[in-house]
């Protein structure tokens, strides 16, 4: 079955509470398969609920959120724990469980939703770090790893099988810009094959560029609402990016 909406935010409103900083109002976007969506973010902007409520993680005042067209009040508890397991995510704030090595942290989520092997995950982690400028799959606790390392694992973990939807928020935060091009390269990848991207980005740095890419649609936060800022060069989902193999196959 077909999905038209992988997804969308209906008249979304959220007053900010701890910990997040920034209120949210009358929220509309809708993304399909092989989308992008780009969120241009003053900077200096923090704790943006705007993930949390794309995972259903957090429940809005106001509107609704769906994801591959059912709105996520609707599921049940262990519904949506296996909708989320569709979804990739570079967190603004670092979520690592810090009792296992970062590689375990990588394919936690595969290894308990999918039957995948753990060598055939570990394979295709380590050919993700390597598009991602990685020598090799971190095998150490994330404590003892720089934050430019750290970033590229989330990275890892994001992409790795294939999710649905991928969340990025502000994914080059304490990585240099010589980096990105591994990230929009596998952001056209996963696009080719039907996911959706939202990337929450500076405006002033790695969300201009996100922005310029084919078939971008592009928001601005402006107070507490986000306005579209124009319409898409290029709806079509992009041909696979030359330098980065596409994610596995479902399993």
């Amino acid at each position: 079955m077909s999905i038209a909406s992988i997804l969308k935010f209906d008249r979304v409103s959220c007053t900010a509470q701890p910990p997040y900083e920034q209120d949210l109002a009358g929220v509309s976007l809708a993304l399909g398969p092989g989308d992008l969506g780009v969120v241009l973010v003053p900077p200096g902007t923090a704790r943006l609920p705007l993930a949390d409520l794309a995972e259903g993680l957090l429940i809005p005042d106001a509107g609704m959120v769906a994801f591959e067209e059912e709105d996520w009040l609707e599921w049940t508890p262990d519904d949506a724990a296996t909708a989320r397991s569709r979804i990739g995510r570079v967190f603004e704030t670092r979520g690592w469980i810090s009792n296992l090595d970062v590689d375990e942290n990588i394919t936690l989520a595969q290894r308990h939703h999918t039957s995948r092997l753990v060598a055939e995950l570990e394979q295709e982690a380590a050919a993700l770090a390597r598009g991602f400028g990685l020598t090799e799959l971190p095998r150490v606790r994330p404590a003892v790893l720089r934050s430019a390392v750290l970033r590229r694992a989330e990275w890892v973990r994001a992409f790795l099988g294939a999710p649905a939807l991928i969340l990025l928020e502000f994914p080059l935060r304490e990585v240099y810009v010589d980096a990105l091009d591994g990230l929009v390269l596998a952001v056209q990848a996963v696009r080719a094959r039907g996911a959706a991207v939202l990337w929450l980005g500076d405006s002033s740095g790695d969300g201009a560029r996100a922005a310029a890419l084919p078939g971008a649609q592009v928001w601005t936060l402006s107070g507490a609402r986000l306005l579209r800022t124009g319409a898409e060069q290029n709806p079509a989902a992009p041909a696979p990016a030359a330098g980065f193999a596409s994610p596995a196959a479902e399993h």
